[in-house]
């Protein structure tokens, strides 16, 4: 189920990504009197690590999926921009922030579908979970998008559920590329 043919490598970016989304995902639970300032520049900080893990397999994932990983690139760039403004700029994060991170997970969601085509050749146990874990970050983008009174009250619910699926799909690719 989970056959392992072309290897890149242990993906040390993903898996450092998937941590870190698990556990910030973990203080928003267990912590949620958290400042919402805190929270844009933690998530600055996350959205950051997360551009440049994208950007940094660039090269790898257009030898498998060809011109459509210049999405992932510009994703990549996007997660950087957002990560700044959050760090440089936490008021404005923090009146953005309910959006921001409705279309950041839109797009990363959309751009880890577009690309999941290359995590056949790791073993289609690794493609079915995975796209079964974007579909679900997808999921939780619209919810946000659709509702936002909902995604106000509820935002950091939210976006642990959302960071918490993006942490396991991250660690199952770090495992899939061995």
């Amino acid at each position: 189920m989970f056959s392992m043919r072309p290897k890149w490598g242990f993906d040390w970016h993903e898996l450092i990504t998937g941590i870190l989304f698990i556990l910030a995902a973990l203080v928003l639970v267990f912590e949620p009197n958290i400042g919402i300032t805190a929270l844009a520049v933690v998530f600055g900080f996350v959205a950051i690590i997360s551009g440049l893990t994208t950007i940094s397999g660039f090269s790898k994932l257009r030898e498998l999926v060809g011109n459509v990983a210049i999405f992932a690139l510009v994703i990549g760039i996007i997660d950087l921009l957002i990560g700044l403004l959050f760090i440089i700029k936490p008021t404005s994060g923090i009146m953005t922030i309910g959006y921001l991170f409705t279309f950041w997970f839109i797009l990363d969601s959309i751009e880890r579908l577009l690309v999941i085509g290359h995590l056949r050749q790791f073993g289609t146990g690794y493609y079915w979970v995975s796209m079964l874990l974007d579909i679900l970050s997808l999921l939780v983008g619209i919810l946000l998008l659709v509702n936002p009174i909902v995604a106000a009250f509820s935002l950091t619910w939210m976006i642990a559920f959302y960071l918490v699926i993006f942490g396991i799909n991250a660690v199952v690719l770090a495992f899939a590329r061995r």
